[in-house]
């Protein structure tokens, strides 16, 4: 992989180097482009300097006039052309007549006819000015060669008219010519005429120079060469001539070339480097490491835990073997820890005198301790495998009402007391036994026998519950003083809270103790109580404010009295100081009704049902119930969130409905109206 990442990394590199060298390749054949273009521009400017100079002359003005003969003695000589390097000279008057003409070999000075095109042209008016800064310049395509033409309108010498003609200089643009082109440009160059066959890569780039002429084209011939187009206008201003200048890609080459040696020496350095790495890797680490693994999978097909990794390097690999060795010296001395303590588990297990018994799934016994086997009166051997339905005396009528088969589907723990027909009182649990997946794969069932436990606990409770009343009645008294020293309403306020909850919590264990039932009192009755007390205590007259209870009698246990005891007394105690401004009368009702569950609507009455009627008690044998609570006050404002309350008294509301796991309901309207559902084991 990383191999590969170079390779990549490297060949991005070569490829981004290359694309420079040829940018540079490009922009050198642009600077031999233009210096031929620079050349072809001086002789064309030189030819238009010169036919300038003659065409502004007072000489060539009266010759034009007059058509004298010693001015073509003295100044139009073969010598004097080819002194001048001009091929063609022609004067042509205003009426468009040529005066002279003359046009010689520049190489043998020896005079030739005149080219009958440039005649054509000056007889259709080509080459003819009409103005003073009337000029023609550029190229025209004679039959044998291309020819540079400049054409200037006769003037005097201070370049004043009227004008009097038009003076032609034509020079020749032949081989003899573009060797001199090489020669100074130390260039190799092409021209091609546009109105003449045309090599294919010139033949291509022709309709560009129609729409592009002053642009260059750079592109590679071959290998070796690359070749720069640009094209020459005639003067009318159309491509005439197509060259090329072509040179060898040695800036190319050469890049090239050191970038390919620079990318397979790196290239063979990365493969060796990682060969190497490679072999080291293998002998150093590798092999020791697949050593390790080996080692670890005999360990686990053979299970043989007092085998250990020999050691050799103090490194990484030392310290894994180290550890390795550690981990399964810890997981023998584990191993054999956990078998002895099976051995104490079943040793402490048939110690007890309760009654354990393991079930799987299938609700058949898999392992019982030695006083569930006493107790059924058989044997190990014979209750393994044994349905639990099936279990003899007392043993199969307590896991009878455990029901089983709702634990496996609900995965929740149940427990509770039963007493049997003889009189002994058991206490009964059964706890589900999950696996890794979270899917209860068995329970354990255990039972032990409480009756001289019960007795004893009745007997100390009932002389709780005496200590507790009398204790609390003593703090509600000492309160009632403490608050009696104090000025400040808030401060008696809050001791007339703090003396109310102590009554509602003194008055349930008078109940308890007075009624003798020690788990359980009639709320019906405690409550009728308690509203009394708190009427008392808050001077409240019964003309003024009202309390209507609509309670049937019902008995709850000892938490969620004291839970609902001390939220009635803070909603009464609310609607005392808040619902009812000073001096207005109003009515609290306080109403408590059982709910029906939906095994008691649909008629689908199950085990739990009939446990939590019957006189045994059993845990989840619950009953749903709704408590409200009523004024008719100037309610709660919108914006309030009684859920969270910044007042002491409404966070303990919302405390203690979540502690019997209730739920609070608010009502507003003509009023304030409290709705909590809960439940209870009774």
């Amino acid at each position: 992989m990383i191999f590969s990442i170079f390779v990549a990394a490297f060949t991005l590199t070569h490829n981004m180097q290359l694309s420079n060298f040829l940018e540079l390749e490009h922009n050198d054949t642009l600077e031999n482009v233009e210096r031929v273009q620079n050349v072809v521009s001086a002789e064309q400017e030189y030819l238009d300097s010169i036919v300038q100079d003659w065409a502004c002359w007072d000489d060539t003005y009266e010759f034009i006039e007059n058509g004298n003969p010693q001015y073509i003695d003295v100044n139009l000589q073969n010598q004097t052309l080819a002194g001048i390097k001009i091929n063609v000279m022609i004067f042509v008057n205003e009426s468009g007549d040529v005066v002279y003409a003359k046009s010689i070999d520049i190489d043998t000075a020896e005079e030739v006819s005149v080219p009958q095109e440039l005649l054509q042209l000056i007889k259709d008016g080509t080459l003819l000015t009409k103005a003073e800064n009337d000029t023609i310049s550029g190229f025209v395509l004679l039959h044998e060669n291309p020819m540079f033409i400049s054409c200037h309108p006769i003037l005097t010498t201070k370049h004043q008219g009227p004008v009097r003609g038009t003076l032609i200089f034509g020079k020749l643009f032949d081989n003899t010519y573009l060797d001199y082109f090489e020669e100074v440009t130390l260039s190799s160059l092409s021209m091609y005429r546009v109105d003449k066959d045309l090599p294919p890569d010139f033949q291509t780039k022709l309709k560009f120079f129609s729409e592009n002429l002053d642009k260059t084209i750079v592109e590679p011939l071959s290998e070796e060469r690359v070749a720069g187009y640009f094209g020459l206008q005639d003067i009318s201003g159309k491509p005439a001539i197509i060259m090329r200048t072509d040179s060898p890609r040695e800036l190319y080459s050469h890049g090239e070339k050191t970038l390919n040696n620079v990318y397979l020496f790196l290239l063979l350095t990365g493969l060796v480097t990682g060969a190497g790495i490679k072999f080291a890797f293998d002998r150093l680490f590798i092999s020791r490491l697949t050593g390790i693994d080996n080692f670890v999978t005999r360990i686990r097909s053979e299970r043989d835990l007092s085998q250990r990794l020999s050691l050799d390097n103090n490194d990484e690999l030392y310290c894994l073997s180290r550890e390795i060795n550690g981990m399964l010296n810890e997981i023998y001395l584990a191993e054999q820890e956990l078998k002895a303590q099976e051995r104490e588990k079943k040793v402490l297990l048939d110690s007890l005198n309760e009654l354990v018994i393991f079930v799987s799934s299938e609700l058949k016994i898999i392992w019982v301790n030695r006083a569930a086997l006493e107790c059924m009166n058989i044997e190990l051997q014979k209750a393994v495998g044994m349905s639990i339905k099936d279990i003899p005396g007392t043993v199969g009528l307590l896991s009878s009402y455990l029901n089983f088969e709702r634990i496996f589907a609900t995965g929740n723990k149940k427990s509770g007391e039963f007493t049997t027909d003889d009189g002994r009182t058991w206490y009964i649990q059964a706890i589900p036994v999950t696996g890794e997946d979270g899917k209860v794969i068995g329970i354990l069932e255990m039972c032990r026998d409480i009756t001289e436990n019960k007795k004893a606990e009745q007997l100390r409770k009932k002389e709780v519950n005496h200590r507790i009343k009398n204790n609390l009645q003593i703090v509600s008294s000492l309160l009632d003083l403490q608050a009696e020293k104090f000025s400040d309403r808030k401060v008696i306020e809050a001791f007339k809270e703090s003396e109310s909850r102590i009554l509602s919590m003194s008055l349930i264990h008078q109940e308890l103790y007075e009624s003798g039932k020690l788990d359980s009192l009639d709320f019906s009755s405690y409550l009728h109580k308690l509203i009394t007390d708190l009427i008392k205590s808050y001077n409240t007259k019964t003309g003024e404010i009202r309390v209507k209870l609509d309670l049937s009698t019902v008995f709850f246990e000892v938490d969620t009295a004291v839970s609902l005891g001390i939220i009635i007394n803070e909603m009464f105690t609310n609607s005392i100081k808040y619902a009812f401004p000073a001096g207005a009368g109003g009515e609290i009702s306080i109403s408590l009704v059982r709910e029906e569950s939906i095994e008691e609507i649909t008629g689908n009455n199950s085990t739990d049902t009939v446990l939590s009627e019957s006189p045994e008690k059993l845990s989840g044998t619950s009953k749903n119930y709704k408590l409200i609570y009523a004024d008719n006050g100037k309610g709660f404002p919108e914006e309030f969130d009684f859920r969270n309350p910044e007042t002491l008294g409404l966070q303990l509301v919302n405390a203690l409905i979540s502690q019997i796991e209730g739920s609070l309901d608010l009502e507003r309207g003509n009023g304030t109206k409290f709705i909590i559902h809960f439940k209870s084991e009774l």
